[in-house]
């Protein structure tokens, strides 16, 4: 077994099987840590190596020192890629609820054809439970586009930008979604990126997380593989800002990789149909990847971010942790 727990880019592993080694003060700490590993499921399936957990096992929650300036947790669940997968798509909205999150995150393709009003009411049909009970922030994907069907669904209050590429707040989160769908425009002369740079600057100075989501993935081992310009053009303006996460879809499975200090989580496990996980498209020794339709359940209690992955029957595919940088480590 082997516990990861991320801070900024730094990694830290604990190992079992040298306490022969050790003087007794050692060995009882190291103890008291592989017990904390087993009881808070810190098992990680590594390049298809994998401990699962039994079917339909809630959230695991680690109780942590919460932050005194802030001390109001925020959980919310992010998925991606529904679009005609109808039938999973209902078995992931169901999982959801069942988190009691409070609120959602999509990264893209709602439906299979953003042009098509009937596949809207199917979307509708599937998520009004949800809808009706949570805030849902979606981000724009390819096959969104087409027809007012994709802004219409932006209901969810936001503070800053269009329906398009926006951010919004909550407790010491401040979350952004991009328009980053093979259509909008991006670059460093774009308005959208002026946007970024802007709310960004903004964000830094209040927020002690920062998460972003949009669809096109500068990391994905998919089929689609990794977008070397989104990469190239957002990924350093993430790593200035102080990023936490980075969230998106486009390649229908999990994949988590952490670079340059920044954890991407490819989640495009809503419903629509697998792609396979090719690791030989750039994937580390150290990422956790499957193809499998799930969801990602994300808890902040101060400065901590425990971040798990559930396949949809409600198993444990992946889970990490995450601390804040001392301010000094944003500049």
């Amino acid at each position: 077994m082997k516990y990861r727990q991320h801070s900024g880019a730094s990694v830290n592993k604990f190992r079992i099987g040298q306490a022969g080694k050790r003087t007794f003060t050692t060995l009882l700490a190291v103890l008291l840590v592989a017990g904390l590993a087993i009881a808070t499921g810190a098992d990680k399936h590594v390049r298809g190596i994998r401990q699962d957990t039994p079917p339909d096992v809630p959230t695991p929650v680690t109780p942590e020192k919460q932050d005194k300036k802030d001390p109001v947790p925020v959980k919310f669940v992010v998925y991606g890629d529904t679009r005609d997968g109808h039938a999973e798509h209902r078995k992931i909205v169901a999982l959801i609820l069942k988190q009691k999150p409070d609120f959602v995150l999509q990264t893209g393709d709602l439906v299979d054809e953003g042009k098509r009003a009937s596949l809207w009411k199917i979307y509708d049909n599937i998520t009004g439970p949800m809808r009706a009970q949570l805030p849902v922030y979606p981000a724009r994907g390819n096959h969104d586009l087409g027809g007012p069907g994709y802004e219409a669904r932006v209901t969810a209050p936001f503070t800053s930008g269009t329906k398009l590429h926006y951010s919004f707040d909550k407790a010491n989160c401040h979350f952004i979604a991009l328009a980053v769908d093979e259509v909008s425009a991006y670059g460093p002369k774009s308005a959208q990126y002026k946007w970024l740079i802007s709310d960004l600057d903004a964000a830094k100075e209040k927020a002690q997380h920062i998460f972003v989501f949009f669809h096109v993935s500068p990391y994905s081992i998919g089929l689609h593989g990794s977008d070397l310009d989104v990469r190239r053009i957002l990924s350093p303006v993430f790593k200035k800002y102080g990023v936490r996460l980075v969230f998106n879809g486009h390649d229908h499975n999990y994949y988590h990789t952490e670079r340059g200090g920044i954890n991407y989580v490819v989640t495009g496990g809503g419903g629509a149909p697998l792609y396979p996980c090719d690791p030989d498209k750039g994937a580390l020794e150290s990422d956790t990847y499957e193809s499998v339709h799930h969801i990602v359940v994300c808890e902040v209690n101060g400065d901590l971010v425990s971040v798990t992955a559930l396949r949809m029957n409600g198993s444990q595919l992946d889970r990490f942790s995450l601390h804040a940088p001392a301010a000094t480590d944003k500049n």
